[in-house]
């Protein structure tokens, strides 16, 4: 709700801010399941900003929490291998390449113990 409200505010077309808000899902589930116990009981940050240029509108949404470190920005891109077997699947995984497919750019840094992902996307401007 957070996402969709501060988006139509700025005049983020809707299908720009389904993109960004499958991606925070995924982010969120990832931080949940994967951050540890500091990240269950710290705050997590969002930030919107929607930046115009000449045609072209970019909006990043940044995601900061304490949890462990782990940077979505640099895993393999492409399609993941796919299993010859049961024996060789393995769960998860696809919500990375899912953020990839759904994002212009991610990226990631490390701050004061903290995970600062921003999801970008972009679109042309119509007028």
């Amino acid at each position: 709700m957070w996402l969709e409200s501060a988006a139509l505010g700025e005049g983020v077309p809707g299908d720009q801010i389904l993109r960004l808000d499958h991606c925070l899902d995924e982010a969120l589930a990832n931080v949940i399941s994967h951050g540890g116990p500091v990240a269950l009981t710290s705050l997590v940050l969002l930030r919107l900003v929607v930046r115009r240029g000449r045609g072209i509108s970019t909006a990043d949404l940044l995601i900061v929490d304490e949890g462990l470190e782990f940077d979505a920005s640099v895993l393999p891109s492409g399609p993941l291998p796919r299993p010859t077997s049961l024996a060789e699947a393995n769960p998860g995984g696809l919500g990375l390449a899912m953020m990839r497919a759904f994002s212009d750019d991610l990226s990631y840094r490390r701050v004061d113990g903290r995970n600062h992902l921003t999801i970008s996307v972009t679109w042309t401007e119509t007028t």
